[in-house]
């Protein structure tokens, strides 16, 4: 327990590379920033591990004469110049837009339409589109108005006599006051602001973590791959795909895998394809075998390579070699020598006896659907999609691993930190030996361990926690 304790004491968030999404300005005439991983309060920043009640702050305005910040899975809250509170009586998440005209604070959300705050507490709009609809844009104009975009459905201004559209079929991403009036504008650039750069990550979407060559690279689900340097910032890498699925480290060659192929690094800048001549090469997953073995978890099955040569001796083993599906998702090798491959049908076990299937059917899985496998000895560990972590030994037999029973595995989502087992999970957050770790998103991606700190990737986010 005090292991994980100091662990999240020393949490540093990384605020990823992007535009203001808000900005607004206090009435000491202080300058506020909000972006996809921090809030800046003047020079303070601040983020998920410095405070911040959800990462991703969505909005701001000035209610009251203090601060307000809407928060993309959080609500609105208040800030004091030190602490947080709530408004009460508000959805608690997909709030998208604020607006603060008198007493009066405006609330534009993606489910449930517009609200409005005041003193007598928070309140729902009764009108027929304003209460159902997507509301992507507010302004409090100065004749007292407030403007709304209500996504598709158009531009609405509101009054205290009621509310009408001035314009059908306009998109309203934001609001911008001009000498001729409030001008809307599309979604987008034309709504993006310039923003100070912070660490350089591209995006804050983690989908794979590796160290290689003394530095940390960073696979995306939307920005390709970054490598931290020396200084600590990020540069993307070039010639890869946008999505990453997975990353390997051979201690010479970093490997990245992606829905279109394998690449490979070298240099430091730029990746190359490494042309596997399948009918399709998405690649769900990546691991490292004996004799330089790369192995492959692809949708044409598993594919084994050498990692030193290319081309050579190139195998891929399917359903004529045992799997039950070619679909497969992870592949492991264990100390005995077995290779392992986590399909969308169960797993199979390929040793010197041959074949060993595991599934619900035969008692050893909990689903059939393997998303992760981490080697334990000759047993392995295999997480599955809703469903938990078994552990599979090689008689073909598996039992839930305990406290692990209903987790739902991320791809390539258990790993080791030290002797401590890590289970990455989509709504469950981080479980270190069972223990939930709080991170700035439940949707937990990818893992790895540099020295006294250990990395983490989430949908909301980089984390580098210190052991």
């Amino acid at each position: 327990m005090l292991g994980l304790a100091l662990l999240l004491a020393a949490a540093e968030c990384l605020v990823p590379e992007g535009p203001a999404l808000a900005r607004t300005v206090l009435p000491d005439g202080t300058q506020v920033t909000a972006r996809a991983g921090e809030l800046r309060i003047g020079k303070q920043s601040l983020t998920w591990c410095n405070g911040l009640p959800d990462p991703n702050p969505t909005a701001l305005a000035v209610w009251r004469g203090q601060l307000t910040v809407a928060f993309r899975s959080a609500g609105v809250f208040v800030w004091d110049g030190a602490h947080f509170s709530t408004v009460r009586g508000l959805p608690g998440d997909a709030v998208r837009a604020l607006a603060a005209r008198d007493d009066r604070l405006w609330v534009g959300t993606a489910a449930t339409g517009l609200w409005y705050v005041d003193a007598s507490g928070a309140h729902r709009s009764t009108h027929a589109v304003l209460r159902r609809r997507e509301l992507t844009a507010l302004w409090a104009a100065r004749d007292g108005s407030v403007h709304a975009g209500a996504g598709p459905y158009g531009w609405w201004r509101i009054a205290p006599s009621g509310a009408v559209r001035l314009v059908r079929g306009v998109y309203a991403g934001c609001f911008v006051e001009t000498r001729a009036g409030v001008e809307a504008r599309l979604p987008g650039p034309a709504c993006a602001q310039p923003a100070a750069p912070s660490s350089g990550l591209a995006s804050g979407h983690i989908t794979a973590l590796a160290t290689h060559l003394g530095a940390l690279y960073a696979g995306t689900f939307d920005r390709g791959l970054s490598r931290r340097g020396a200084d600590g910032r990020f540069t993307s890498v070039a010639g890869v795909p946008a999505f990453i699925n997975a990353l390997y480290s051979d201690g010479q060659t970093l490997f990245i895998g992606t829905p279109k192929g394998l690449y490979r690094l070298r240099a430091e800048d730029r990746a190359e394809r490494l042309e596997l001549g399948l009918a399709s090469e998405h690649v769900n997953g990546l691991a490292g075998g004996r004799g330089h073995t790369l192995w492959l978890a692809t949708g044409q099955g598993v594919v084994g390579l050498s990692s030193d040569g290319y081309g050579d001796g190139m195998r891929v083993l399917d359903e004529r070699n045992g799997l039950p599906s070619r679909l497969a998702y992870a592949v492991a090798e264990t100390a005995d020598g077995a290779l392992w491959a986590g399909t969308a049908e169960g797993v199979v076990r390929l040793g010197a006896s041959g074949a060993t299937l595991y599934t619900q059917a035969s008692g050893a899985l909990p689903h059939n659907w393997v998303t992760a496998l981490l080697p334990d000895g000759n047993d392995v560990l295999a997480g599955t999609y809703d469903a938990g972590v078994a552990r599979l030994a090689p008689d073909g037999h598996g039992r839930i691993e305990p406290g692990l029973a209903k987790a739902w595995i991320n791809p390539n989502g258990i790993a080791r930190i030290g002797a401590r087992l890590a289970v990455m999970t989509l709504g469950d957050g981080l479980l270190v030996d069972g223990q939930r770790v709080a991170l700035p998103s439940d949707d937990v991606t990818a893992l790895v361990a540099e020295g006294g700190r250990v990395w983490v990737g989430t949908r909301g986010g980089l984390v580098r926690l210190s052991l």
